[in-house]
């Protein structure tokens, strides 16, 4: 059977104590992690959209060149080959972290979808009509800008959970790509329409469109931008005149479209300029697109940062307090350990013979003063025990006494005992001064031996009954005495247990207190993460509202396409009726309706989106109601369990208090049981003896008016000195 020690103890307590650290810490390095992949996550994502960025930017451009080339415009051509050549590199680029994250993200079939499309957009660059380029080119870019919201989704930029990199990654995966795209677009349908000097109807719709989509975007990318900023101030003074830049830059471009071709000018006076401010305002969106892209890789870079620090924090903090617990049970074990060896081996030097032995006091706390209690008695008893040479020389001095007195056995009373310093100097000076008495005494004892027999069976009845008292009360004694030594020794043991459970009790409660800390620690926690549970809840409900909003203003405009639609029916209807003049109505009202189609359709597209998201929110919104519910069940369970672990804690304040009380009461009747043992064992010895002596008196009086008869005839053997003799 396996023993357990001291330490084994003091360990598998320690180990029970740091169970609960170990499981915490686990659950914190847990979630630490989670959010740290997340933001590695976000930051692959990131570097996914920097490769797309190109991409972005060059293919308007070639789409401006082509327009203007196709417009009549040859300076462009040259530009539109670098376009080309640029563009065949940034696919490859693309093709690369594609390879990297593709796999995981599934975006492999996106991201092919826009490959296999460039090589007709730019083999019929200049082999088709305007509007087919433009048309190819618009496509191409609402891909890239889709294949842009696919990467963050599947790169968790777009849920980001704080406030400031959500808008800034939504800044960049929305209203940045396509703020620059309606620049794009518009720069290059003024291209397109340079040389005609006067835009058709269509155009005219499509540049009074884009002109108000650019102001509307940009005024979209300032206000995410500023929530941003107002989450994150820090980032102000880097994003903020950038920002005022591109927005205005952007609108001076397309006020300068609308005055050139809306206000009923003369038509486009000055092409370069127009392409310059347009280029400009590309510029300054792929300027603050890059800006923003630094920014947020900085602040994802810097939160996997925290996050890694805090995690290592965490677990350094929690080795050291495992060190300390295992320093403190070695540190606590070995001071035990050490008094109570010193304590064995020193009752071995006793038992084999070293009485000058005494244990070490190492500490001063009950082992430390039993030490001591051990050292006094130890004291107190050398001096009772007497050593090998003395009794050697006692008994060489009683020998020698012998030797001198054995003649007095044989009636010589002549001789004397030799009186020395030793222990039988007193016994020879009591013997000689007997000698010189019995001296006298013999020659008296004739005629005292009749009174001493008289005398002698007087003493004798009392005597034997003397003898009979002292024989009963030994043994009533000596009962006595071997109960109260066995009271002694259980009342010893009974102190000994209660200071063992003193010094338990005394441990349960600090175990009470440190578990009692845990679990407030623990219920903080899980308020806190219900606060964010139910902040998160809140957010995911507004995105709810929003997506109605959405939904309404997607009926609006399926309403205003319904509406357009019946408006180009009617338009045809009155250019059938108008004849031959009204042929050029009729294509304006076809073209109309058509755009009308398209609208239809992408509002039942948007609206299937939104209804996909709303179907989405509602599942998250009842997922994150069914998570608050159990936190608050959790939070609930750990604060009646604090109450619990209160209450266990002032019970075990109480049984620490009594127990130490009764072993308090049991070290005072140990010590008072076992000076009474003492007396009552020396009253019994005592007591022994004297029955004994007793019954010898009775014995040797019973004797003595025998001997009285013969004392005469005995004591004539004795040989008196001469002087002596003549006295008598």
């Amino acid at each position: 059977m396996f023993k357990f020690r001291i330490w084994h103890k003091l360990s598998l307590i320690a180990f029970l104590m740091g169970v609960p650290v170990v499981a915490l810490v686990f659950l914190f390095v847990q979630s630490q992690n989670r959010q740290i992949n997340a933001t590695k996550n976000e930051l692959a994502g990131l570097e996914y959209l920097t490769q797309v960025r190109s991409l972005l930017e060059n293919v308007p451009h070639h789409r401006a060149a082509a327009a203007a080339v196709l417009g009549g415009d040859t300076q462009s051509r040259e530009e539109l080959l670098a376009m080309q050549d640029q563009i065949e590199l940034n696919i490859k680029s693309v093709g690369a972290v594609e390879g990297k994250y593709g796999a995981a993200w599934r975006t492999a079939e996106s991201w092919a979808h826009i490959k296999n499309g460039w090589p007709a957009i730019r083999d019929g660059a200049l082999a088709q009509g305007p509007k087919n380029s433009m048309d190819q080119h618009n496509k191409m870019m609402a891909d890239l800008l889709a294949h842009v919201q696919l990467v963050g989704e599947r790169s968790q930029l777009r849920t980001d959970f704080e406030l400031s990199t959500f808008y800034l990654a939504d800044s960049l995966i929305n209203t940045l790509g396509w703020s620059s795209e309606y620049v794009g677009q518009l720069l290059a349908l003024g291209n397109g329409v340079s040389t005609k000097q006067k835009a058709t109807p269509e155009e005219s719709a499509q540049l009074t469109y884009l002109t108000r989509q650019i102001q509307q975007a940009g005024e979209q990318t300032r206000r995410n931008l500023l929530t941003a900023i107002k989450y994150n101030p820090r980032v102000a003074s880097e994003i903020s005149a950038v920002m005022n830049t591109t927005v205005d830059a952007a609108n001076v471009f397309s006020n300068y479209a609308n005055e050139q071709f809306l206000k009923g000018s003369a038509g486009l006076t000055d092409v370069r300029a127009y392409s310059d401010r347009g280029k400009e305002a590309l510029h300054q969106y792929f300027r603050l697109y890059d800006l923003t892209a630094t920014t947020l890789s900085d602040q994802l870079a810097k939160r996997a940062k925290t996050l890694q620090t805090d995690t290592y924090k965490q677990l350094l903090l929690a080795g050291v307090v495992l060190l300390l617990a295992a320093i403190a049970v070695y540190l606590v074990s070995s001071g035990i350990a050490g008094q109570v060896t010193a304590i064995n081996n020193t009752f071995t030097e006793v038992r084999s013979g070293n009485y000058g032995a005494r244990v070490e006091i190492s500490s001063n706390d009950e082992l430390g003063e039993m030490s001591r209690s051990v050292n006094n008695t130890f004291d107190n008893t050398l001096a009772l025990i007497q050593s090998k040479d003395e009794r050697d020389q006692i008994q060489r001095s009683i020998q020698k006494l012998l030797e001198e007195v054995s003649g007095v056995a044989e009636g010589d009373l002549s001789k004397e005992a030799e009186v020395t310093a030793d222990v039988t100097g007193a016994i020879a000076d009591s013997f000689n001064y007997m000698l010189t008495e019995l001296r006298q005494i013999i020659s008296s004892v004739q005629e005292t031996t009749r009174e001493v027999t008289k005398s002698a069976q007087e003493v004798q009845a009392t005597a034997e009954s003397l003898a009979q008292g002292s024989q009963s009360q030994s043994v009533q004694i000596v009962e006595a005495s071997e109960a109260i030594g066995e009271m002694a020794t259980s009342i010893q043991h009974v102190a000994s247990t209660a200071n063992s459970a003193a010094v338990v009790a005394e441990q349960a409660l600090f175990s009470a207190q440190q578990g009692s800390l845990s679990v407030h620690k623990t219920i903080e926690g899980m308020n806190s993460i219900r606060g964010q549970v139910q902040e998160t809840s809140k957010r995911i409900k507004r995105l709810g509202e929003s997506s109605q909003e959405i939904g309404e203003i997607s009926q609006l405009i399926s309403d205003i396409a319904d509406r357009t639609s019946i408006l180009a029916l009617n338009a045809s209807i009155q250019a059938a009726m108008a004849g031959e003049a009204g042929r050029g109505f009729a294509v304006v009202a076809e073209e109309v309706e058509r755009l009308a189609e398209q609208a239809a359709q992408s509002t039942q597209r948007i609206t299937s989106i939104i209804q996909s998201v709303q179907g989405d929110t509602k599942e998250a919104i009842s997922a994150m109601e069914d998570t608050t519910r159990e936190v608050v069940a959790g939070s609930q369970l750990a604060n009646e369990a604090g109450l619990r672990l209160g209450q266990i804690m002032e019970v075990s304040k109480r049984i620490s208090e009594l127990v130490r009380s009764i072993s308090d009461v049991s070290k005072q009747q140990a010590e008072g049981s076992e000076f009474v043992s003492r007396n009552v064992t020396g009253i019994s010895s005592v007591t022994q003896l004297t029955a004994e002596g007793a019954k010898q008196a009775a014995d040797k009086i019973r004797s003595l008016t025998h001997l009285a008869a013969e004392l005469n005839q005995s004591v004539s053997r004795f040989k008196l000195p001469a002087v002596e003799t003549n006295a008598v």
